[in-house]
């Protein structure tokens, strides 16, 4: 049942993130609505999609292992999250009208998901633990030096830079907690 669901919920989660117009209803926040973006902002939301598809799509993995209770509260905690930010990311971009969130960066970011993915896949009980922690410390940490260095700057208009400095507060909260289980898990 466990797996069913989460299959599910993975499901979902590319299905809308695949899907950027169409008849989808979605509401936009309304600090978003008539505005006008750039297209460095349009990759800015391009790239927070696929990093929060991935971390749910790892979450998932997690959630269907055998795993620690704090390994999988984790998971659970970073799927609500990731997947209410991911929610906001859609929103911004059907109501801005974006056709597509793709970009280069966002490409690189989804395979490098993707080999985590199949390296965590194969790993079970602490060393999944362990390896998976340790790619939500790397990744949160890499999803902050790119808010950062490259993201915050790109970012024009006030709507979407208060959507990256409150994206950037939560991955900071990931990556403190990511942190602490990592730290419990040493021997």
């Amino acid at each position: 049942m466990k797996l069913s669901k989460n299959l599910f919920i993975i499901g979902f989660i590319v299905t809308l993130g695949n899907t950027f117009c169409g008849t989808n209803s979605f509401a936009a926040p309304e600090n978003v609505k008539n505005v006008a973006v750039t297209s460095d902002e349009m990759d800015i939301l391009a790239d927070i999609a696929v990093i929060d598809k991935t971390e749910i799509i790892l979450a998932a993995v997690a959630s269907n292992k055998k795993v620690s209770t704090g390994v999988m509260d984790f998971a659970k905690f970073l799927i609500d999250h990731h997947g209410s930010n991911l929610t906001q990311v859609l929103e911004i971009a059907h109501n801005l009208h974006f056709n597509s969130l793709n970009t280069n960066l966002a490409n690189k970011l989804t395979t490098e998901g993707n080999e985590a993915m199949m390296k965590l896949g194969s790993l079970q009980g602490k060393q999944f633990d362990t390896a998976y922690i340790d790619a939500m410390v790397k990744g949160h940490q890499g999803a902050l030096d790119l808010i950062d260095t490259q993201l915050m700057k790109k970012a024009k208009t006030e709507s979407i830079k208060s959507f990256l400095i409150n994206t950037r507060a939560a991955v900071t909260q990931h990556l403190e907690m990511a942190k602490k289980i990592q730290q419990n898990l040493q021997p």
